[in-house]
């Protein structure tokens, strides 16, 4: 069994990964006009003027086509171009917020790019790198031929891991516009551009100008490398994600962005553009997204739970084992006790003591209930044989002979830790030769925790029913509960539902070993908001489901085989936000059917500010016995990946794949050279998964 668990474990993380792919999307459409859309940017460029002009047959700039301006978040349009083909765009004026200094309103300098073959709706960006590749192709034999556009794009996108024309780069200082990014590579655009800024700040460059010169410089080598400036790139990388002042949003540090590891390995190693570059640069993407979204959730490193998790769930993982766990547990079985004796008890009489005990659950302690004049009235307690005062406290049943509802009030509940609850409640029970189903409709108050059911409109409340055991006949099993209210402790608020709709008698589990009676099914459904100091730092919300199919037949005293394991499936569909900007849904889905195979199916989509809608697929297999993993992975963007992890090889070959595009070109491929799994893309530039 606890190799089970631990494979569950080892898969739900595996399918939290795959979840959490996403790549940036692009592309235009044919028409009789062109319109130009982009971001121009050193900083979100304010009120900056755009021209987009035409390219003459001989490669020289030609006439101008239109303008526009950038607004405060450095976008811009410029619409209903009649001309298709290669095109230059310039923005002259405005002004930006600099990255690395805090200061606003710096005047821009004039940046340029060019992009081959327009037409339709093309999306241009315009910052430093565009410059750097303009630069290049002005220079180069024959000005804007359609080949010089490309291969200089290509150069300089190969050089900082991102397509530095049709990603758009977002404000990375601004933790709302990061969340809602179209990819991690226009948040990974964004920190180049923040780099080349804290570059001055350090004074690896006079100013912007020059820093663009020296990028250029490196890159129109003989042999292409960032080899002067790479060095005070990534030293001004880790300055604005981890310095003293961190200059850009919390979700992003040194670890969460590839612009980083992408700039020290062209500081050394040669810039060979790709023969698919849109291809590889989306298989870039989807990489990148998949490490900056899955250290939210989980650090790959360790296996723990991530950076934005970690806080709340280590803090509320520990309360619940330490002191809400225990303390529900003990005040449960006191209140249990109670609600089932005077459920079992018929013809109360006024003015009557009974004493209840019960060695087994309950040993060296007496149950006392005093009823009064009338009956329906009496004080309750448990005390143990050393006079200790356990519950104390008042009820009322509606009927002496039968009672089906009434009130608890105790004042006294003694907790595992020696602490004093408090519950006030009214109760109904519906009760039959064999079962009998109580609703309660009130506020249980711990030391560490509150749960209010109190609130009929809402249907909040707490149900459990009871049925007699068959091969025990003087013993009930609980075979139904059901939870809809508000649980508030020290670390986290839970607002929703928990249905347990069936439990079912396991005689493979002794009552003396722990509850012989198992849920075929659980729901919960409603939210989890973690609180620091009352504050809300993160909310998880959706819809859990879990199934174990053979809840009553498998037994778990015994080694598992095929004719005996666990049968189990889960489903989880919701969403994580978080205070820093993280924003994720998802729908995951794991079983196990067959004997040491789990299935796991991974949905994610999320929506962006303008309304794109980012998908990915996941479906595979991992083997608990053979630990082979095996997957595929489709998103929105045509990209295929498909991979394999046996653990039975050699490790410099157990992890193996590909990454292709939707028309089928291979852009990518996973190995895993001295046992670390890794992708190798297609310009040469690779990066390790863990």
């Amino acid at each position: 069994m606890e190799q089970v668990y631990r494979s569950l474990k080892s898969i739900v993380v595996l399918a939290v990964l795959c979840s959490l792919l996403a790549a940036c999307g692009g592309g235009g459409s044919s028409s009789s006009s062109t319109t130009v859309n982009g971001v121009a940017s050193k900083g979100p460029i304010k009120d900056g003027v755009v021209e987009v002009y035409a390219v003459n047959a001989d490669g020289t700039r030609g006439k101008l086509l239109g303008t526009g301006t950038t607004g405060s978040d450095g976008t811009y349009k410029v619409q209903n171009l009649s001309y298709k083909g290669n095109l230059i765009v310039i923005v002259t004026g405005g002004t930006y917020f600099d990255e690395a200094t805090g200061m606003a309103g710096v005047p821009n300098t004039v940046l340029k790019a060019a992009l081959s073959g327009a037409t339709g709706s093309v999306n241009v960006a315009i910052t430093p790198l565009t410059d750097v590749a303009f630069k290049q192709m002005s220079s180069a034999a024959g000005g804007f031929t359609k080949a010089n556009i490309d291969h200089s794009n290509a150069v300089v996108s190969t050089a900082f891991g991102v397509n530095i024309i049709g990603t758009q780069p977002v404000d990375v200082t601004d933790a709302t516009k990061v969340a809602s990014a179209s990819s991690q590579t226009a948040v990974d655009y964004g920190v180049a551009l923040a780099a080349i800024s804290q570059m001055v700040k350090n004074g690896d460059a006079s100013d912007v100008k020059d820093a663009i010169a020296m990028i250029q410089a490196d890159l129109s080598a003989e042999t292409p490398k960032l080899s002067s400036t790479g060095g005070a790139l990534t030293q001004a990388i880790v300055a604005l994600t981890s310095g003293p002042d961190p200059m850009l949003a919390p979700t992003i540090t040194t670890e969460t962005t590839s612009m980083y590891d992408t700039i020290q390995h062209f500081t050394d190693s040669e810039v060979n553009p790709p023969a698919n570059p849109d291809g590889v640069a989306q298989a870039k993407a989807m990489v990148s997204d998949l490490r900056n979204t899955v250290l939210t959730v989980v650090d790959y490193h360790t296996g723990d739970v991530g950076n934005t998790l970690k806080t709340p769930f280590d803090t509320t993982a520990a309360e619940l084992q330490t002191t809400v766990g225990p303390e529900l547990s003990s005040v449960g079985d006191l209140v249990g006790w109670v609600v089932t004796s005077i459920g079992s008890t018929t013809g109360i009489t006024p003015g009557t003591t009974y004493n209840f005990t019960d060695p087994e659950k309950h040993p060296g302690q007496t149950l006392t209930i005093v009823t009064g004049s009338t009956g329906t009235t009496a004080t309750v307690s448990i005390v143990t044989d050393a006079s200790v005062t356990l519950l104390s406290g008042t009820i009322s049943v509606n009927d002496v002979n039968l009672p089906t509802s009434g009130s608890v009030n105790f004042t006294t509940l003694k907790t595992a830790s020696g602490g004093n609850a408090t519950m006030t409640a009214s109760y109904s029970a519906a009760v039959s030769d064999t079962t009998m189903a109580i609703t309660f409709r009130g506020k249980l108050t711990s030391p560490s925790a509150s749960f209010d059911f109190d609130d009929s409109a809402s249907n909040r409340k707490l149900t459990f029913t009871l049925t007699q055991n068959p091969t025990m006949p003087d013993s009930v099993m609980l075979t139904k509960a059901y939870f809809s209210g508000v649980a508030t402790s020290s670390t986290a608020r839970v607002t929703g539902s928990i249905n347990i709709p069936t439990l079912v008698w396991n005689s493979n589990i002794s009552p003396n070993e722990g509850n012989a009676t198992i849920p075929t099914q659980a729901t919960f459904s409603g939210k989890i908001e973690a609180l620091n100091q009352g504050a809300v730092t993160m909310t998880l919300q959706g819809t859990l489901t879990g199934t174990f199919s053979n809840a009553g037949s498998y037994n778990p005293t015994i080694a598992d085989g095929p004719g005996n394991f666990p049968q189990w499936s889960g489903t989880f569909n919701g969403s994580l936000v978080a205070g820093n900007g993280v924003n994720i849904s998802a729908m995951l889905k794991a079983s196990m059917s067959t004997y040491q195979v789990i299935t796991f199916e991974v949905k994610y989509t999320r929506t962006l500010a303008n309304d794109t809608t980012i998908w990915l697929d996941c479906n595979g297999t991992y083997n608990v016995f053979t630990e082979v993993t095996s997957g595929t992975i489709t998103n929105q963007a045509g990209l295929h990946g498909t991979f394999v992890n046996d653990k039975s090889k050699p490790t410099d070959s157990r992890f193996s794949g590909t990454i292709e595009t939707g028309g089928g070109a291979e852009v990518a491929t996973f190995s895993s050279p001295v046992g670390v799994p890794r992708v190798t893309y297609d310009d040469s530039y690779f990066e390790t998964l863990i």
